[in-house]
């Protein structure tokens, strides 16, 4: 993983996190984890850290919370609105650079190792840093459980494939995404010598949503894949993609229109 300058979009990244606040919590719980105490915490991908406050800071047992992210700016960020608080350590860094003698009780990677290249040697390192009791929670996104009808012009498609083919490859940030990794984590964590492995699914539909909820679920799910923004995405590829956001974007608008996504979490004990 490569450090960089230019920061994620943390409005985004702050909204996933709100909107999937409860089903985190649940997912934390199920863990078993917190029945112990002076728990050790490493958040992976911590942006600027207000992810990791929420999901974490209201347990009076985490004695510990590190943040580690490539994103420079973000990192500063949850530096200084944590300075006074010496709960928390934030850290520029990728796991490629973390210390093997250092032990946590929970690693958390929420929607990290689909930009991972290499993710399954990622996983088989993190067992190494987890105590005996520690827990490995993975959360995840899968292209493929992304469902919608009717879609006659097969726009979901289209519009996953140009991303993938077109417009990912040439970001740093998500060259090497891999945006159908949901169904291979079980695999990886098998491989690993992971026990007592546990999958959650949140499903997120349309289903008697209002059309503002359905306007910002087209926006966190499908409009992010817009190359309109982008300086080193051919014109002809951005028209093109605009052109199938705006259709999809009009299904949305539509109460008969059904589209569904879930997100997938792992729980993995050493």
């Amino acid at each position: 993983m490569e450090k960089q300058n230019n920061n994620w979009n943390l409005e985004k990244l702050e909204r996933q996190a709100l909107s999937s606040q409860d089903f985190d919590d649940f997912v934390l719980n199920q863990s078993g984890i917190l029945n112990y105490n002076e728990l050790i915490i490493l958040d992976v991908g911590c942006s600027n850290g207000f992810k990791t406050e929420m999901l974490f800071d209201k347990y009076n047992n985490i004695e510990k919370i590190v943040g580690i992210d490539i994103d420079e700016n973000a990192i500063n960020e949850a530096k200084e609105k944590f300075v006074n608080n010496n709960k928390y350590v934030f850290e520029l860094k990728n796991i490629d650079d973390l210390d093997l003698k250092q032990k946590y009780d929970v690693i958390c990677l929420s929607y990290v190792l689909q930009h991972l290249r290499n993710p399954k040697q990622i996983v088989s390192k993190l067992r190494n840093l987890l105590t005996d009791r520690g827990v490995l929670i993975i959360k995840v996104p899968d292209d493929s459980f992304k469902l919608c009808y009717p879609d006659e012009e097969n726009l979901l498609n289209k519009i996953f494939t140009l991303y993938e083919n077109k417009i990912m490859p040439k970001q740093v940030t998500t060259k090497y995404t891999d945006r159908h990794i949901g169904k291979k984590v079980y695999s990886y964590l098998k491989e690993t010598g992971y026990n007592n492995i546990k999958l959650y699914h949140n499903i997120t539909n349309t289903l008697n949503k209002s059309l503002e909820d359905r306007r910002k679920l087209f926006k966190s799910s499908i409009y992010f894949r817009t190359a309109s923004n982008k300086s080193n995405v051919d014109e002809s590829v951005k028209l093109e993609m605009e052109n199938f956001l705006n259709k999809m974007s009009e299904k949305f608008e539509d109460d008969n229109f059904y589209y569904t996504m879930s997100v997938l979490y792992y729980i993995a004990g050493k």
